[in-house]
């Protein structure tokens, strides 16, 4: 045995004879001797293809300005487009009452003006970087690495970026910015006669650039020859064009993309089966890593012939990823998939395909803790525990036939400040970590 390994053997022992310190605080702690001097194994970044500016705003009061109050529960129906206000309260309601994140699209331009008159008279409001790919570009800023983002940007998102060191190439650039408006909600709020018990958001909005992933002609071979790892995300844009105009962008990012050697394909809330199966058979195998929360992994699960899957049941997460590398096929480059819910993340990769695996998925844990309670250090009285697994460890790791996995439990921030973006900045740390050794 190492004397290092010894040594955390012996901390680890005499930590679990300290009953009277809370699991919280020894995690952390076992969190920092992991994690301590591990450094970046990929230094530049392509990142695409969906940006925006978010407007953040409570979900419930919004509802109440556009005449829905706290005390009506009739609204709880999903849809899979919003045409009218009332489509918007049942949606929301929907998922309220479920706790779970999720997206739609404003079809009805009379509906998404009278919403935006109801935000404009709402005082507290935040404006914000969007988009699952400006987001992952923002994560990565924190450490000084090379970024290439190709997104939509107005006036107002390149500012918000470059204030991060983060410049959109100037192809992708535009007049106007694109809105999204991301409804919050906090633990122990209140609406249609439901209590919820975490944080938790809904986001809509009424995007035209995005949908039609205008960013992608930003891609090209020469753009990404020079950088060590691809992220790709905001193709659940597509869901609102015709299948054939779906098909020629995912067509067109994959054949431009076909020599690369690290593609990660980051997905997002989508209800179209069909396009989801598309996407997965079209662009997800041709990737190397894919990232997913567990409403995406539940409908990909069903999509593609598995079970449904309950995070609170870990086999049947397991279940799934597994499913997933055997659908991709032996023949697929896909060979990692980084699962990400509110108490526990995990890893599944093909053996001998990826280093560092172990370091990458507790870096997306520690990092959703700091992010979601907004501190630059991880409090432990400020978080709690929800899943543990075996033993108070960073990362538990097991064979599972012919792929390892690697879980980590999530120190949940107790009074978050922030959840948008926060899957994103989970993946985005994750990547800077692993590198594909085959």
């Amino acid at each position: 045995m190492l004397l290092k390994d010894y040594n955390e053997q012996i901390l680890q022992q005499c930590e679990n004879l300290m009953i009277w310190r809370a699991k919280e605080s020894i995690l952390v702690d076992r969190f920092a001797r992991f994690l301590d001097s591990r450094q970046h194994l990929a230094s530049s970044f392509f990142i695409g293809f969906n940006g925006n500016i978010d407007v953040i705003l409570n979900g419930p009061e919004l509802l109440r300005r556009l005449g829905y109050s706290k005390d009506n529960d009739s609204y709880d129906k999903d849809k899979l487009t919003i045409n009218t206000v009332a489509d918007l309260a049942n949606v929301f309601t929907h998922y309220f009452k479920r706790e779970t994140a999720a997206e739609r699209a404003v079809i009805n331009e009379n509906s998404w003006q009278d919403i935006l008159k109801a935000i404009n008279e709402m005082e507290d409001k935040t404006y914000f970087i969007g988009g699952n790919a400006a987001l992952i570009a923002r994560t990565m800023s924190y450490n000084n690495i090379a970024i290439k983002l190709a997104v939509p940007a107005g006036s107002e998102l390149i500012k918000q970026l470059r204030e991060y060191k983060v410049n959109v190439m100037d192809h992708c650039q535009q007049s106007q910015d694109e809105l999204h408006v991301i409804m919050e909600y906090g633990v122990g709020e209140e609406y249609a006669g439901h209590t919820s018990k975490r944080a938790n958001r809904f986001i809509f909005s009424r995007d035209v650039t995005n949908s039609e992933m205008t960013a992608t002609k930003c891609l090209s071979k020469g753009a990404v020859t020079d950088v060590d790892v691809v992220v790709i995300a905001g193709f659940h844009m597509l869901e609102t064009q015709p299948t054939i105009q779906q098909h020629a962008v995912i067509s067109s990012v994959k054949e431009k993309l076909s020599s690369h050697k690290q593609i990660h394909l980051e997905l997002a809330s989508m209800t179209n089966r069909a396009f989801l199966l598309d996407l997965f058979n079209m662009l997800a195998v041709h990737s190397h890593s894919l990232g997913l929360n567990e409403a995406e992994l539940d409908f990909l699960s069903v999509s593609l012939g598995g079970d449904r899957v309950d995070v609170k049941d870990v086999s049947t997460v397991k279940a799934a990823l597994v499913l997933i590398l055997e659908k991709a096929g032996q023949d697929s480059v896909l060979s990692r998939v980084h699962f990400h819910c509110l108490s526990y993340h995990i890893i599944l990769e093909r053996k001998g395909h990826w280093k560092n695996s172990a370091v990458s998925v507790a870096m997306g844990t520690y990092t959703a803790a700091k992010f979601a309670c907004d501190t630059p250090t991880i409090v432990p009285t400020n978080h709690e525990l929800r899943f543990l697994g075996t033993d108070i460890k960073p990362v538990q790791s097991e064979e599972v036939g012919e792929y390892m996995l690697h879980m980590s439990p999530v120190l949940v921030c107790k009074q978050p400040l922030k959840t948008v973006g926060l899957g994103d900045s989970i993946s985005a740390t994750g990547l800077l970590y692993t590198i594909r050794t085959t």
